[in-house]
């Protein structure tokens, strides 16, 4: 990898370290990361012209490397690659303190409808109608996903019935991410590649279904979010719709059906079910209290 970067970005290096694909180095106390992209390639350029604009505008997020043929993606072994650099390591953990500060200073970010993430009842349609198509092909040899598969599409399809009784009338969105989890760093919560557009409260409501599975009780920083940001009555609402979405149990499905993990892991999702629907429950309570959402007869009994 030393003689591709030395190719491609006239870089001499002396230590490289390899973790998870990305390979990472170190030149004159500025960080860098050759890594793989498996985004959609159509969108790369977007994402270069938003990491530029926001950079223009004094946010931070790590600068995509050109290579020697002005290009931002480079092939090795036939891999697309892209080279990051930032001037810190940025192993600390993501809080939801860091969450909130990116997401009010991308509030002004120009951006473009490429990348927008915001029609999430069609997105999530499409999404469980081809899951249950490949349930139907290969279910058999996956009994845990067969048995577990139509109560998570149930939940979802609470929230994709929510959407239907709403109106989608939103112009304030942000910089967001495809997923944000609690393990992962800052590093990972600046990084361009990641990117997408979508309303502020999608990244903190993933943050929280992903602690939720894997710390256990997270009712006090709900509460505490929902207390302390200055939400729209659109916004509390769809804080609601998009917790509807399990998206830890269908993240994992794709990665059984398509790299071949153990579907054990879900068994963990599964236990925690009961203890999911009791905080949808308290969130639901809670918001009704400062909005009016439709009656919900399964979760008034959960």
């Amino acid at each position: 990898m030393k003689n591709a970067l030395q190719y491609y970005y006239h870089l001499t290096i002396d230590n490289i370290h390899q973790n998870a694909g990305v390979y990472k180095f170190v030149i004159q106390n500025v960080y860098y990361a050759f890594s793989p992209y498996d985004g959609d390639l159509g969108y790369v350029d977007t994402l270069y012209n938003l990491s530029v604009q926001m950079l223009n505008q004094g946010i931070y997020c790590h600068q995509i490397v050109l290579n020697a043929e002005q290009k931002v993606l480079t092939y090795v072994n036939g891999i697309p690659y892209v080279l990051l650099k930032s001037y810190y390591a940025m192993e600390e953990k993501i809080t939801l303190e860091h969450i909130i500060q990116f997401s009010t200073m991308t509030m002004n970010v120009n951006y473009s409808n490429e990348i927008r993430r915001d029609h999430w009842g069609k997105l999530w349609s499409e999404k469980i109608d081809y899951f249950e198509y490949q349930v139907n092909q290969f279910g058999k040899s996956h009994p845990t996903i067969r048995e577990s598969f139509s109560y998570f599409v149930g939940i979802a399809e609470t929230g994709i019935s929510l959407l239907g009784q709403s109106t989608l009338d939103y112009k304030n969105f942000v910089v967001s991410h495809k997923r944000i989890k609690r393990t992962q760093t800052l590093f990972d919560l600046y990084n361009p590649l990641s990117f997408i557009i979508d309303l502020k409260i999608r990244d903190v409501c993933e943050y929280f279904k992903e602690s939720f599975i894997t710390n256990g009780d997270i009712w006090s920083d709900i509460e505490y979010y929902l207390t302390t940001n200055q939400l729209t009555n659109y916004e509390y609402f769809m804080f609601f719709v998009r917790m509807f979405y399990p998206s830890f149990y269908f993240d994992l499905y794709e990665d059984i059906i398509n790299h071949n993990k153990d579907e054990k892991q879900l068994l963990h999702i599964i236990e925690r079910a009961p203890q999911y629907e009791q905080l949808l429950k308290k969130i639901y309570l809670f918001l009704l209290q400062r909005i009016s959402l439709p009656d919900i007869e399964w979760l008034k009994k959960a």
